[in-house]
């Protein structure tokens, strides 16, 4: 029984179809090829020599101790074959690097020319010989979907010296200062039940910051790449606890999203390692051979060396590379960020960076790991171009800087405010902290420039086609093939309501979070994490909070992002939701709805027709003010254009649009805006109470469709812009919002604001 990466006695058939023939010699060679390999490092033969050590306890308990040698697999086996009367050969099979692919070759070759039997059984989802994807899936089930097997009882074993673990020393393996988790056949089944009951809890929540994955992600890649747990067996005990917190109504309601969410991963772990098993030589050359010419030229050293050291500039690049030297574990969407800023604001090629990282990875799986290389590089061709932006995942993923600060101790004196972004201190100079190494958006678009440009290649469209044929993923082929089959259509219409009770926003297409694998077997979860924005009130949180999670709402976020980074935008991003905070929904007396935000500077602050203390009044709120004089006798209008006394009194001033390039109106305009501020109309329409609509010109008078509660009111009219003010004089909208909240016995608003604006 030749162990390589299936290092237990567990759901190990090849070990029980040994042992039901006969006496059987548990051996593990140690090979000077891979030991001496470019992505082998000394922690992998710490944690190699640990799995080792139970191991051999595990089988010497059963009757037969683990045979350890060293040496050229073949030479080994042959030696052993004339100390012993082999019958026969039994081993799993491996999905490794290019060197353990040629090793499998060269033994089975020995085998065949001495007339002995070689079996190797798979151990996981990966098909060896795979002419096509079209029914993977279904034989992945037919692998994985069955219960695991139970370790053998006893097993009897010839008498042959075992031999002993090696030390590093002994193997010429250089040790390094990784500090390397218990490893073994029962730590990963202890981490499998850890995170299964208790864990994995918050897991799709959790699972994208370095600071929650520590605790919240499995943990299993190092047991499932080193083999002390079988990935059959995690399958079966994911779907038993899944059916367990489904019948238990006291259970967690995050279980099941947590679980079918993780399910999802282990089934395109299988995914991307059949890519390798498909096409050995990806670990050499780019799948999409038209892409081939992408970074072949451009290695730049030093950019090489400031990101393997964690010196970029970036605090969580660095922050995230500094971790993994020490630790060798990294949560997904942090390694796929380390990959993308390599790739493609740096420019450097996947290959040489591949190498260093599989050192660094202490789970280091090929296939996974390759697949991985060249998928985030952009050099596969069939998957969308994913650049992710440091700063912007810094600010997201690690918000109040506690792992920044934890493995960049040099900015431990910048303020938070910049800690995401050290560059922008004003003390920057006075740090020991490199400065960036590229501009993260000058960078970032002059990848997709390129990429887009080699895409536009003629022989792109048939590489890409072959390589969807050879290895893309056929879940939505399937869907499709099922739902022609019953007679329905190919894909779920969307249906758009149309009747003023029901109308709602057309559909968005969703986009899926950056960092998420595909789902390929249609178990991850539907709906996307919510963004709430701080400080809003708890009604407005609970009637918007679809709202918030809706696939339109993350795009939206992103396309600010982005346009934040390069341009200027107003209002500033902490004050875009200021009306909603400052008028709670229960408050909502008077609704006034603006277009979009003012677009001068330090103008806009997240009130329609408001602006800040000291900024000269607008046109439009002048006109406001001439016709408050007009309609309210008495009424002084004040030195300022600050309306928030308005807004606390109960009246939500709304612009349709949140946001605005500087200098250029209605710049953000169906960018998303629309559809999240007509939710807030129809949820201010949904209030029993009486609410006075106030829509001042065209543009906002098309929303009157929205409001269809009978209890409310809608004043009417031009707007005040000098454009329209000679049909807005006169029209009186303040005396009759209040004649109408009073009609209801509601207390009028005091339209009269302070002599002096307080912030």
């Amino acid at each position: 029984m030749w162990f390589k990466k299936d290092l237990r006695v567990r759901d190990h058939a090849p070990l029980r179809e040994a042992a039901a023939r006969g006496p059987v010699l548990p051996l593990f060679i140690y090979e000077p090829e891979q030991l001496g390999h470019e992505e082998f490092a000394g922690q992998h033969l710490t944690y190699l020599n640990g799995c080792l050590r139970e191991l051999d306890a595990s089988l010497r308990g059963r009757g037969a101790p683990l045979v350890l040698r060293h040496g050229e697999a073949v030479a080994v086996l042959d030696r052993l074959s004339r100390e012993l009367p082999l019958g026969g050969l039994w081993a799993h099979q491996e999905t490794g690097n290019g060197v353990s692919f040629a090793r499998d070759r060269r033994v089975r070759a020995w085998a065949r020319a001495r007339g002995l039997p070689l079996t190797e059984l798979p151990q996981n989802g990966v098909v060896r010989g795979l002419k096509s994807r079209d029914g993977w899936a279904d034989a992945w089930e037919e692998r994985l979907g069955t219960p695991p097997l139970p370790a053998p009882d006893g097993l009897y074993a010839p008498a042959v010296s075992p031999g002993g673990l090696r030390t590093h020393a002994e193997l010429g393996v250089a040790p390094d200062a990784k500090v390397v988790p218990p490893s073994g056949e029962a730590a990963g089944h202890a981490t499998l039940e850890s995170f299964l009951t208790v864990r994995g809890v918050d897991y799709t929540r959790e699972l994208s910051s370095p600071l929650s994955a520590e605790h919240a992600c499995s943990r299993l890649s190092g047991p499932l790449a080193f083999g002390t747990v079988s990935l059959r067996t995690v399958v079966g005990a994911t779907r038993q606890r899944l059916a367990a917190v489904r019948g238990d109504s006291w259970a967690d309601p995050r279980w099941v999203r947590s679980l079918r969410s993780y399910e999802s991963r282990l089934h395109w772990h299988c995914h991307f390692v059949q890519r390798l098993e498909s096409e050995p030589d990806m670990e050499f050359r780019g799948l999409n051979h038209a892409l081939d010419s992408l970074r072949a030229d451009s290695w730049n050293p030093e950019f090489f060396d400031r990101w393997a050291h964690g010196q970029t500039g970036y605090p969580l690049i660095d922050a995230c590379m500094r971790s993994l030297r020490q630790t060798g574990w990294l949560n997904f969407r942090m390694r796929a960020m380390l990959v993308s800023f390599a790739s493609q604001h740096l420019w450097l090629h996947w290959r040489p960076t591949g190498v260093f990282l599989a050192r660094q990875w202490l789970d280091n799986e090929p296939g996974i790991h390759w697949s991985q290389m060249q998928m985030q590089s952009g050099a596969v061709g069939i998957n969308r171009v994913r650049i992710y932006s440091p700063t912007r995942q810094a600010r997201e993923q690690d918000p109040d800087g506690v792992f920044i600060r934890r493995w960049v101790p040099e900015l431990a004196d910048v303020p938070g405010d910049f800690l995401h972004a050290p560059w922008e201190w004003s003390g920057a100079t006075r740090l020991t902290y490199p400065p960036p190494v590229v501009d993260e958006h000058r960078a970032g678009r002059l990848a997709r420039a390129r990429i887009a440009a080699a895409r536009a290649s003629p022989e792109f469209e048939a590489e890409a086609r072959r390589i969807y044929l050879r290895h893309g993923s056929r879940k939505k082929a399937v869907i499709r093939a099922e739902r022609l089959a019953r007679g329905f259509p190919a894909t779920v219409p969307k249906k758009i309501a149309t009747s003023r009770k029901t109308a709602t926003r057309p559909p968005t297409p969703r986009r899926p979070p950056m960092s998420d694998q595909p789902d390929l077997f249609g178990n991850a979860p539907e709906t996307a994490r919510p963004i709430v924005p701080a400080g809003l009130p708890e009604s407005w949180k609970e009637a918007l909070k679809g709202e918030f999670a809706a696939p339109y709402f993350h795009e939206l976020k992103d396309f600010l992002v982005e346009e934040r980074a390069a341009l200027t935008v107003y209002p500033p991003a902490a004050d875009v939701f200021n009306a909603l905070r400052f008028t709670p929904l229960e408050n909502v007396k008077v609704f006034i709805l603006g277009q979009d935000p003012y677009h001068g500077p330090g103008q806009a602050h997240g009130l329609s027709f408001s602006v800040r203390p000291g900024v000269r009044v607008p046109p439009s709120l002048q006109n406001i003010y001439k016709e408050l004089q007009t309609d309210l006798p008495g009424f002084r209008p004040p030195r300022h254009g600050y309306l928030r006394a308005w807004a606390e009194q109960g009246v939500l001033l709304l612009n349709a649009v949140l946001t605005v390039r500087a200098g250029q109106a209605n710049s953000h305009a169906n960018k998303g805006w629309e559809a999240f501020t007509d939710a807030v109309i129809r949820a201010v329409n949904a209030k029993e109470e009486r609410v006075v609509f106030v829509l001042w010109g065209a543009y906002a008078r098309k929303k009157a469709k929205l409001i269809t509660n009978p209890n409310h009111v809608i004043l009417e009219s031009a707007h005040p812009s000098p454009l329209s003010v000679t049909k807005f004089m006169g029209t009186r909208p303040f005396s009759r919002v209040n004649a109408a909240l009073e009609e209801v016995g509601e207390s009028p608003i005091d339209w009269q604001l302070p002599e002096k604006a307080v912030e």
